[in-house]
């Protein structure tokens, strides 16, 4: 697996964006997301944001936490497009397809935004299985890095499978279903 690194500010966004619509906000993150730029997405994130990960029921609280988590599902990212969005009163929905980790995956993720215009909340939901398990694959064991090498290491041996095996489990049980 190939990672590409995380780009720094390319997007438009700085630190004193606020009081952004939540359509403006979802054309931020999008654009921060497909440029790669975890400054320019960290600029559009509350200081006390919630990120509920598809990945696991643990969630990520907090703009530091947050922050390192996405940046490496972003360096993981192949590729990431939007394909759709609908925005209400402090809250955006949008659809997203992308390729990460070697493996597609489609992603719908609710955003709730804070007073000021800024990413309150976040929760993912991802199909199928592997494209999710690609994900933790990714950013999991840098993630456990911080803990020691061992860690990362088991965290690794444990995620690197995973998306693999759920792919051709995948296809295995489709042909023997339909």
């Amino acid at each position: 697996m190939t990672r590409r690194p995380v780009q720094r500010p390319t997007c438009p966004v700085t630190e004193s964006v606020v009081n952004m619509d939540p359509r403006q906000t979802a054309d931020a993150v999008a654009q921060a997301m497909t440029s790669r730029d975890h400054a320019a997405l960290m600029a559009l994130y509350a200081e006390d944001i919630v990120f509920s990960s598809p990945v696991t029921a643990v969630r990520f609280t907090g703009k530091a936490e947050v922050g390192a988590l996405m940046a490496h599902v972003l360096a993981g990212f192949q590729s990431w497009e939007r394909t759709f969005v609908f925005t209400g009163d402090d809250e955006c929905v949008f659809g997203a397809r992308g390729r990460i980790g070697g493996h597609d995956i489609d992603l719908a993720e609710h955003f709730r935004l804070d007073p000021a215009g800024r990413v309150a909340e976040i929760s993912i939901y991802g199909r199928p299985l592997a494209g999710i398990a690609a994900i933790a694959a990714v950013a999991a064991p840098p993630l456990a890095a911080r803990h020691g090498r061992n860690r990362e290491r088991l965290v690794g041996l444990i995620s690197r499978g995973l998306p693999g095996a759920l792919a051709r489990g995948d296809r295995l049980i489709t042909r023997l279903a339909r």
